[in-house]
């Protein structure tokens, strides 16, 4: 595990399509090689308060911001030569990427996905609390949760920690 490209995402509500943040860190023979950070006008345009008061991010903030599909033409290429996606719960930034995709009919081969937290049950069976936050201070990862290219960077150092 010494490519891939590490994913984070941020929603304005509970639909997988309001993604209203993307964070990104690609890895290259064991090294952060670039990053990508954008906020997205989600789909549906509305934002639930609880998620604003988790991330901060509200709908005056991305009122200006490129819907997902624009936001594919600038990052697909993190996707094509790496052979996985890391993100922390893996499920669910997957899901947002694949209901994003999906959402504006764009066809994309994407690379297998492997879960830090899974990872991290694995490998830090001491841990009470394998969120990313509790790993990232337990392995003295700096990290500003709930910042999408934060949360991604520290998915990828769990990695490159870990493995």
């Amino acid at each position: 595990m010494r490519d891939f490209v590490a994913i984070d995402f941020e929603t304005a509500n509970r639909c997988q399509t309001s993604a209203c943040q993307i964070g990104l860190v690609l890895v290259e023979n064991g090294v952060i090689k670039k990053e990508y950070s954008q906020l997205i006008k989600p789909v549906p345009y509305y934002f639930i308060d609880d998620f604003i008061q988790i991330h901060g991010i509200t709908k005056e903030m991305v009122s200006k911001a490129p819907v997902f599909k624009m936001v594919w033409d600038e990052i697909s290429q993190y996707f094509t030569n790496v052979p996985f996606i890391v993100a922390h719960n893996s499920g669910f930034d997957m899901g947002v990427l694949k209901a994003c995709l999906n959402h504006y009919g764009i066809t994309a081969k994407l690379p297998e996905s492997f879960c830090t937290l899974k990872l991290s049950r694995r490998k830090l069976k001491n841990l009470s609390r394998h969120n990313l936050s509790s790993v990232c201070n337990y392995l003295n990862i700096p990290l500003n949760h709930h910042e999408a290219l934060s949360d991604a960077r520290g998915a990828a150092e769990i990695v490159l920690r870990l493995i």
